[in-house]
Order: structure tokens, then sequence, then C-alpha cells
């Protein structure tokens, strides 16, 4: 029996997380520590529902210790999504597990060893020097040296094992066929639809058409959250967005991640002749600034996020939920040297830390996104979800 990991949103709980909770305990997972991004999300998104509701959801579904992937490391690229999520799991589990397209973890594993090399690394940093894609560069380079066809989430797992292998983290590595739709598919047919597609049809006005679509205890608990105004819309930042950089003076912020290429002078002039955030991000957007990079470099502009924030590991984790074995594990755990601090209540967090401050200014526009407006502090008042038996 051994402990295993698992590095995830949850935007929502959906029945491909519910199989891969399921997988864990089915490959001899004796505890399943899962390392949750906050109340942001790689695409550089806010969360459908803050930390704590959705590892509420997590702890309903099977996990019994859920912890946060800190802001900004939750909304970064693959490789610093998973720099973070691999340094908070240190000492934490033995094993992580993890959903992938292709379900072949011997060719992941040789597919990271491969993106390790200097030769890679070089050619790679060539590539986006030169104005390519990052993710197709990526692939390219992978499909180069014999990797074959990969997709997201398999770059994630490489990025997983990689960052271990540099971290010096000891952790095996399972890797589960990823099941249902693609991440970015609108279908809610699949028998696995995409967070996306979920998503999308809570937008359209209906929760119940979102419901139907996650688990049982997951949608217990999110049905929870919308009857009390507590699931988040990123519209409603629309307006705070545009003013932002329809006021802003660009040569203050090329020293944000990802602002090269004149690309906040666009986005100025882009939310000059924009009335939503979607219309700004389709006037810039283009292949080899995708969607999601423009979003995160737009989060990263309003929250100050710097290349150097990026390359540094979280200096502690959040408690957000556990079960009674999840406390257990905490316990003993706590007693052991080498691994990440971990706060119970956000108010004990360091405010000295540089992850504090731009944490507190993620949740100053977090608080702002659901129809219960909360102060900005707000957040420091949570405690985590402890479910008893």
């Amino acid at each position: 029996m051994s402990d295993f990991g698992i590095i995830c949103e949850v935007n929502p709980l959906h029945g491909g997380h519910q199989y891969l909770l399921d997988e864990a305990r089915r490959r001899g997972a004796e505890r399943i520590v899962c390392v949750m991004s906050g109340n942001s999300v790689q695409r550089g998104e806010l969360a459908v529902a803050d930390g704590y509701t959705r590892a509420e959801a997590l702890v309903a579904c099977g996990a019994d210790l859920v912890l946060e992937l800190p802001y900004p490391w939750c909304s970064a690229s693959a490789e610093f999504f998973a720099r973070g999520g691999i340094s908070v799991l240190r000492g934490l589990a033995d094993r992580v597990i993890f959903g992938s397209e292709c379900g072949d973890i011997a060719c992941l594993q040789g597919a990271a060893d491969l993106a390790a090399t200097p030769e890679f690394r070089r050619a790679y940093k060539e590539r986006l020097a030169s104005g390519k894609q990052a993710a197709a560069s990526y692939y390219e380079l992978l499909r180069r040296g014999g990797a074959g066809e990969l997709s997201s989430n398999d770059l994630l797992g490489i990025e997983y094992i990689r960052a271990a292998k540099t971290l010096t983290v000891p952790l095996g590595f399972e890797t589960v066929r990823r099941q249902g739709e693609a991440y970015d598919s609108e279908n809610v047919e699949a028998a696995y639809p995409s967070a996306l597609a979920i998503r999308q049809r809570w937008k359209e006005g209906d929760f119940s058409r979102m419901e139907e679509y996650l688990p049982t205890a997951s949608a217990e608990v999110f049905r929870r959250a919308q009857s009390e105004g507590r699931l988040t819309d990123g519209r409603e930042l629309d307006r705070a967005i545009l003013l932002f950089f329809r006021l802003c003076e660009p040569e203050s912020l090329t020293h944000i991640a990802g602002a090269e290429g004149g690309l906040v002078y666009r986005l100025r002039e882009a939310a000059r002749e924009s009335v939503t955030v979607a219309e700004m991000m389709e006037r810039v957007r283009t292949k080899r600034y995708t969607d999601a990079s423009l979003r995160r470099l737009a989060l990263y502009c309003m929250t100050g996020v710097t290349r150097a924030d990026l390359q540094a590991l979280p200096a502690y984790t959040t408690l957000l939920a556990a079960s009674e074995r999840g406390r257990e594990l905490l316990a003993q755990k706590r007693r052991q040297e080498g691994g990440i601090p971990i706060v119970t209540k956000p108010s004990d967090a360091p405010t000295e830390a540089r992850q504090f401050v731009l944490s507190e200014k993620l949740n100053a526009i977090f608080t702002l996104a659901s129809p219960q407006k909360q102060s900005a502090g707000s957040m420091m008042k949570k405690a985590p979800f402890l479910k008893i038996r």
C-alpha cells in the first residue's frame, strides 16, 4: 500500500476526476493526497468556486488530504505548474498518478528524459526566441526525438516526471488513459465530458445542466455553493480587466512574466476597442499567443507576477480539506523534516513571503467574481473542510 498524489484543478470535479480517484484505490492507494489549484487555474481564469469548496468535493469523492497549489504556479504553463505541484507533494506521497492521452508511462518517462537533456532545452529556447508557439515547439521536438504523437495531458505528465528529477523528489509515477472528451471539447454527450463543456452549460444560465454531469457527491457540494451565491463567473470582472488595460502604462509592465513582444501594448489597444474580455483576447490571439497564455498574462499584469516569481518554489501550502485518514497522514508527516510548511489557517501564513503578497492580490480579484461579493480579505477567514467519518 502506498500514499498516492494527484495534481489537479477540479474545475469542477467531474466523472473523469472520480475515475482517477477510484483507479488510485484500485492500484493500492492507502491514502490519496491531492494538490489542487487555489482560486485560479492554469488557463489564467478564476476557478468556478473557491479552493475550499472544490476541496470539499474532492474529499466527498474519495480524496484524503487536499493541499493548495498556490498562486502563481496554479496559473502557469506546464513547466511551472508541474514544479509547483511536485514541490508541494515532497514527503507527502510515494507515487503520483495522472491521466494521459497515451496511457503509456514508459513512453512518458522516456519523453521526460529527452526533455531534460541540454540539447532539447537549448533547441526549445531557440524556437521560442524565433517566435514559435510554445506547445507546438515542445511536441515537435519530442516527436523528432522519437516520443510519438502526444497531447496536452501527456505534456503535463512529462513535466511532472521531469520536475521530480530536477527537484530530486523521490516519487514513482503511474498513468491512466484519460477517459472521455479532450480538455477543450464542448461535447457533453460523452460518458466523461470535459470540465470546459460542463462550465459552458452553467454559463448558459442553468446550473442544473452543469450538475447532471457531476458525480452525485460533487453535485451536492456545488449545488449548495450555487444556492449560496458562491460559484464564480469570470465575466463579472470584464469591466475591471478592460479598465485596467485601457488605463495601464505598458512600459511599466515589461517586467511581468510573459510580457514579451509588445504584448501589453497590444492588450491595451485591444481593451480600448473591446467591450468584453473575450473580444479583447480575440483581437490579440495568434497561433503563438493562445487564449490561455494571454489570459495568464492579463492576470499576471494585474497581480504583478514576474518570471522570478514563477521560477521560485512555493514557500508554503495551505490545508484545504481532509478526511480522518488525511488528518492522520498530516500529523505523521508534520513530525518529519524536509516537507513543505503546511498552513492550517490562511491568517497564519507568513506575510513576508512573496507568495502571500501575490495570493492576496489574486484573492482581492477573486472575491468580486461571484454574485455574493466579498471583502478583499474575506479569504483570510476561511477554514479547511474536515470530514468526520
